[in-house]
């Protein structure tokens, strides 16, 4: 009797894979939801926080477990519109396409000094508080948006990785953009990165839409009817539908998903960015 797909556990044997699809447009520069900080700078605050919280997960008393494979690629345009497609990552692990989770918490690029706000015990006060934070990716916001390059070299990358790793939970791949592809139609290259898979089930595939504006977001829709134009629909026809073990996650955290769920979310500001991405990568067995 075969096993249920989406079911491997996480481990050295076999490790997880993530890969992170960021827009580095020039739209990016504009500010998401109703904030005034860029959405490039709010989305690499996010996948840097992203990145310290699964490093220090990793973390035992023989230091980080080498199990998971990460990569972040950022995709944009040169001013003669050549579709630029690279590693984000910055310092020593620059240039690299897939790095261990033990390379990540051990090389970030720099450490940087950041305020933050904590309640006072005493007085239940908002008090300022340095803390260090620790950085892998930059802002980038620059040309236009080579969504089709940029799926088609994702499937090069997994394609590889699958080939070394056939029994693993699959890969999760996790596309952050704020508009519409500008070199073609986006979904025949999803298609084909969402029909690659391990033993254990195909690649998920999920995307979140960055907003400028306050709009509500649109968030594991189960049907593109409601969804408010071509570009969401476009998006959700990307998207991977949720597996089981995803919707019970999604459901513990709160969310009520309906049948047929996908992994999408829309007109995404930064509390929703934050719960996408936890949400959409902590639900594989062994990262609960």
């Amino acid at each position: 009797m075969s096993r249920a797909p989406y079911r491997q556990e996480i481990s050295r044997q076999n490790k997880a894979c993530f890969l992170f699809l960021l827009d580095q447009s020039f739209s990016m520069e504009e500010p998401l939801g109703n904030s005034s900080n860029r959405k490039s700078d709010e989305l690499v605050t996010a996948i840097n926080g992203w990145l310290q919280n699964m490093a220090i997960r990793a973390s035992g008393d023989e230091g980080i477990k080498d199990w998971m494979d990460v990569g972040v690629f950022g995709y944009r345009t040169d001013q003669h519109a050549n579709p630029i497609i690279q590693s984000a990552l910055q310092g020593p692990l620059a240039g690299r396409s897939l790095v261990s989770i033990t390379e990540i918490g051990t090389h970030p690029a720099r450490i940087d000094e950041r305020i933050q706000f904590i309640p006072d015990e005493a007085t239940g006060e908002m008090i300022e508080a340095p803390c260090e934070v620790p950085v892998w990716v930059d802002p980038v916001a620059e040309g236009g948006t080579p969504m089709c390059h940029m799926l088609y070299h994702a499937h090069g990358l997994l394609s590889q990785w699958i080939g070394q790793h056939p029994a693993s939970f699959p890969p999760i791949v996790v596309h952050i953009s704020d508009g519409e592809s500008q070199d073609g139609d986006p979904i025949p290259y999803a298609e084909a990165l969402k029909n690659l898979g391990t033993r254990d089930g195909n690649v998920l595939l999920l995307n979140c839409h960055l907003s400028m504006t306050a709009a509500d977001p649109f968030m594991f829709p189960a049907h593109g009817d409601g969804l408010p134009d071509e570009l969401a629909r476009v998006l959700f026809e990307m998207s991977s539908v949720l597996p089981d073990p995803f919707v019970r996650h999604a459901t513990m955290e709160g969310f009520h998903l309906q049948p047929g769920a996908r992994g999408m979310a829309f007109n995404a500001d930064m509390v929703c960015l934050i719960q996408f991405l936890n949400m959409g990568t902590q639900a594989a067995p062994g990262l609960r």
